[in-house]
């Protein structure tokens, strides 16, 4: 019977110990690889139904997203953000949607801005939806910081000195907050504390006393 001495013995098992090891550090190798893989914007489409804004976008494996923000701009070049989706992580495809219905007339541009939970932001392409409906379209008004935590502030012209109604709706049109504020000639900064609201999207508007109507959606956080 042919034995094996010590120095053989010890060559083959450090044999054995660098293969395994091998093959550990591969599937370590691998499994940081899956990891790390981005998740992927497989679609992203809008379309006017019946005056609103229908936007519609399917995620596949996501796993790091914490919310998506609706942007919207008139002309392609100046966002403003007019909602928040929550994101939903796991590795399979997830349909998305969402619906502005206060279209601004003519063209409304819309991107999708993806914040992952360690608060880096990546943006989608830009999609466009065409409003001929003048009737329901908003007045400009700008709102700043949107989405907002304790205070919107917003920007608008008036055409004369008058009292308004400031008002804030949620998107099932339940009003949650209404208040008077005095309006001067030419552009107004006013400000609106929203610090009691829960974090979701709402509606802004403003009614002066001689009927104009300024119409703009925000997100809390």
């Amino acid at each position: 019977m042919k034995t094996l001495n010590t120095a053989t013995l010890t060559r083959s098992f450090l044999t054995a110990l660098i293969f395994l090891s091998g093959i550990a550090k591969t599937s370590a190798q691998e499994q940081a690889r899956i990891n790390v893989l981005p998740a992927l914007l497989m679609s992203f489409s809008a379309a006017n139904n019946n005056s609103a804004g229908e936007l519609d976008w399917t995620m596949e494996n996501q796993t790091s997203c914490k919310w998506f923000v609706i942007e919207r701009s008139a002309n392609a070049n100046g966002f403003d953000s007019i909602g928040v989706v929550l994101g939903t992580n796991n590795t399979h495809s997830t349909d998305y949607s969402f619906t502005d219905n206060h279209l601004l007339s003519g063209n409304n541009y819309y991107r999708l801005r993806q914040v992952d939970m360690d608060g880096v932001s990546k943006y989608s392409k830009i999609v466009c939806v065409y409003n001929a409906n003048i009737a329901v379209a908003e007045k400009k008004m700008q709102l700043y910081p949107n989405p907002a935590i304790a205070t919107l502030n917003y920007t608008l012209n008036s055409p004369a000195a008058s009292h308004a109604t400031v008002m804030v709706y949620t998107m099932s049109g339940v009003l949650v907050i209404a208040q008077q504020q005095q309006l001067a000639t030419g552009v107004n900064q006013q400000s609106l504390a929203i610090s009691n609201l829960k974090s979701g999207n709402y509606f802004l508007k403003v009614v002066s006393q001689n009927g104009t109507q300024y119409d703009q959606s925000f997100v809390k956080l």
